[in-house]
This record gives structure tokens, sequence and C-alpha cells, in this order.
């Protein structure tokens, strides 16, 4: 009789352990860029009993389980973009799914526009590619052998060339992230350089903006 008495509280007490697990990490959605290394981590106040993940679609990864707690961790491909992640507990409790999104390079530049601002200087303004939450995208602007990165808060560039002549001048944006190079844009901008004249006649003075041959 001690024996079975004994088995009986044992029993309750896995049942009423069991039913009160509750969730004290849960996985949050991640944005990242192509083949960085991401860990979705879960855990809930009853140690005994750790928790494990569940994906849709099922992903290559490496779970880790361990005193309430676990760790799922994977290399960000195309292939996982947008696969959804919860969190199961021993008594069929469940997280809020969570996402994966993975940035790749980014798409080139739109509504690229270009124009000579005055007589020394050329000026281009573009809008940026999409680009997920928090990450970012920054740009290699190139005009014959002349270079400039600039970074995501920056949609425009003047360009004045050291020794401006009469041409056409190319203009190629190259975007690129963490992840590489995306893709390139480009546009022509006519330049007439000019130089100013000042003359003086009989207390008149006259200015003319002459091009430069």
């Amino acid at each position: 009789m001690v024996s079975n008495f004994k088995f009986t509280l044992f029993t309750l007490f896995i049942v009423s352990d069991v039913n009160s697990i509750s969730f004290t990490i849960v996985p949050e959605t991640q944005y990242v860029y192509v083949n960085d290394a991401v860990t979705f981590e879960c855990a809930t106040n009853v140690t005994q009993y750790p928790p494990s993940f569940v994906t849709n679609p099922s992903v290559d990864g490496s779970e880790l389980t361990s005193a309430g707690l676990a760790s799922l961790t994977l290399t960000a491909t195309s292939e996982v973009n947008g696969t959804e992640f919860t969190c199961k507990a021993l008594n069929g409790a469940t997280t809020e799914l969570a996402y994966l999104y993975v940035q790749g390079p980014p798409d080139s530049v739109s509504s690229l526009t270009g124009y000579q601002l005055d007589s020394c200087c050329m000026f281009i303004s573009w809008y940026p590619p999409f680009t997920l939450p928090g990450l970012t995208v920054q740009y290699i602007i190139s005009v014959g052998t002349d270079q400039q990165y600039l970074n995501d808060s920056i949609t425009n560039y003047t360009y004045c060339p050291m020794n401006p002549t009469n041409k056409q001048y190319l203009f190629n944006i190259t975007t690129t992230n963490k992840a590489g190079n995306g893709s390139t844009s480009n546009i022509t901008v006519g330049f007439q350089s000019t130089r100013l004249i000042i003359a003086s006649y009989d207390n008149f003075i006259v200015i003319v903006n002459s091009s430069v041959k």
C-alpha cells in the first residue's frame, strides 16, 4: 500500500509540472543576409522538459536542447527564405509563428536621372532598391576612372570633373551589400563647360558665358 501511494503522488507531480509549462523565451522573426549563420532560441520555465522546434517547410539545422532551453542554428539560404518557426512544449503549447527572411544581393536602383548642375558639375539621383528591415545597401558610383562608395542614406551624387570638357559622361551605379554586388544601372549626362568673360567699356560691364573649346 505504501509503494502504490508513493507512485500515485509521483504521477500527479509530473502531470501538474507539465501543465504548468510556459515559455520564457520565444523565437523572434529575423532579417538576415544570405549565408549568415542564424540561431533561434526558445525556453520554458520547467527545466526538466526542453521544448523543440517545428519548421515549415522543414530545414537542415542543428538543434540543441538542455534544461528547458532549445536552440536551432542554420545557414541562411534563398531556399529557407520565408520559413516559419515555432517552438513546442511537452504539454502541447506552442509559441506564435516567427519567420526567417533572407536578403540576397540587392536589385538595381530605380528612377535614375541626371543633368548638368552648373558650369562645373553634374548631378544624378535615384530611388533605392527594396531592402529588408534593418539591412543596408551601398552604392558604387563609377565615372570613367573615378569611383566613389556611398552609404544607404545617400540617394544622389554630384560629380565635378577635374578638367571638364564638352562631352557625354557615363555614370554607372552598382548596388552592393554584405551578400555581394547587385545590379548596375547607367545614365549618360551631357556636359557643356563654360567660362565667364567680364569686359568693361565706357562704364558698362558686360558678362558673357562662353563655351570652352
